[in-house]
């Protein structure tokens, strides 16, 4: 599988200091996978001009991880590389990650199409078991599945820096791509069943951006029984044109 990330840029969203949780559970999630560990540093609130941060329409924090998946992009395209694989920092991965994403990379086909595949099961959203096709992971969405793991390729990370440098950016990352991604074009696909999950979403760590007050055990307990529910029945977007069944 080393020729797969031969052909894949992967970048995981952190801070330079705080979260040191997190890049020990990255450190050891990623290793026991065989992923590779490089992780994205800039862009840390106290990197960034405090003028930039009053006039931001988000918190500081939204700004910081969307700067950072903006940087990612722009390194991406100076790889050479066909594909980008974006985390940000409390992901965790299915035990046969590598492999599926291989299956991912191939059922993608043709590397300049333009293209995002949500890899994770953000806000508990899943295509409904009886709509799944044996062998088919991608599956046509029409917004992202959370920004914690995703994949793009080349012609997706031009289509969105050549909008933002025409446009502000006025929301969080995962709803600014939904904007962008519908007016340049870009197709939207879900990787289901979803071979990452968000650990600051399964209880496993607080929100870095939120600050949920509920126990983490609460969380657990409600995120498993969403999942169990609507991998059965299918949850989407609401704003999504064509909606599976729903919990």
């Amino acid at each position: 599988m080393s020729d797969l990330f031969d052909q894949v840029y992967t970048r995981i969203c952190h801070v330079k200091q705080g979260y040191e949780d997190r890049e020990e559970h990255i450190r050891r999630e990623f290793s026991a996978r065989g992923v590779p560990v490089h992780f994205y540093l800039d862009h840390d609130i106290p990197d960034i001009d405090p003028a930039r941060l009053d006039a931001a329409p988000m918190r500081p924090g939204e700004y910081s991880i969307a700067l950072k998946h903006i940087g990612v992009w722009r390194d991406f395209l100076r790889s050479g590389k066909p594909y980008c694989l974006v985390f940000e920092d409390d992901v965790f991965l299915a035990s046969d990650f590598v492999q599926k994403l291989a299956a991912c990379v191939g059922e993608l086909g043709d590397p300049d199409r333009s293209a995002a595949v949500y890899l994770g099961n953000g806000c508990n959203y899943y295509i409904a078991a009886s709509d799944l096709v044996p062998g088919r992971h991608l599956y046509p969405a029409t917004t992202s599945r959370c920004a914690d793991s995703y994949l793009i390729t080349r012609p997706v990370a031009e289509a969105r820096l050549e909008w933002l440098s025409r446009n502000d950016m006025t929301r969080g990352i995962d709803h600014q791509i939904n904007i962008i991604d519908a007016e340049a074009g870009v197709e939207v696909l879900w990787f289901d069943r979803p071979i990452v999950e968000q650990g600051s979403q399964n209880g496993a760590f607080k929100s870095s951006l939120n600050g949920k007050a509920r126990p983490l055990w609460m969380q657990r307990v409600e995120w498993a029984w969403k999942r169990m529910l609507r991998q059965a029945r299918g949850k989407v977007d609401p704003r999504m044109s064509k909606p599976t069944r729903s919990a």
